[in-house]
């Protein structure tokens, strides 16, 4: 079966009835203007991970999106990207990871992990956050091409 198959019903599972939305309608607007696709058919749909999580697990570093495009599953947080972030993004990621193990979603591969900066760029390059965000595997962009 396609991603385009099982990504609707895995998000349903793992978040509840009507967390599917099409295309990048689950990304709040302004958030939605940070992400463009190469080709919109090959989009088969989005999820709002942090607003379906606030209720079960209110205090938890909650990751906000997930996209399905192509052939693979984009997680996506936005978030100011500045050196005192980089440990909530590492306990955002674990976070993530954690929930993956357990969610329906964790069968539908491959994964990618983006970080969208919500404003200014602020991490010196060779600094020991950018180091530590390149052992997260997590890399600031200010839009992102799916």
């Amino acid at each position: 079966m396609s991603l385009q198959d099982t990504f609707p019903e895995a998000v349903e599972t793992d978040l509840g009835n009507g967390a599917h939305r099409p295309g990048l309608q689950a990304l709040k607007a302004e958030d939605r203007k940070r992400v463009s696709l190469r080709d919109s058919r090959q989009c088969h749909g989005s999820a709002d991970i942090d607003k379906a999580m606030a209720r079960t697990q209110p205090n938890a570093a909650r990751w906000d999106y997930v996209v399905a495009h192509d052939a693979t599953l984009h997680f996506i947080e936005v978030h100011p990207a500045h050196t005192s972030a980089v440990s909530e993004m590492r306990n955002k990621k674990t976070w993530l990871q954690q929930w993956l193990r357990t969610a329906a979603l964790r069968e539908l591969k491959p994964h990618r992990f983006h970080w969208i900066a919500s404003g200014k760029y602020a991490i010196t390059p060779g600094s020991k956050q950018s180091r530590a965000l390149a052992q997260l595997g997590l890399k600031p962009e200010k839009r992102l091409t799916l």
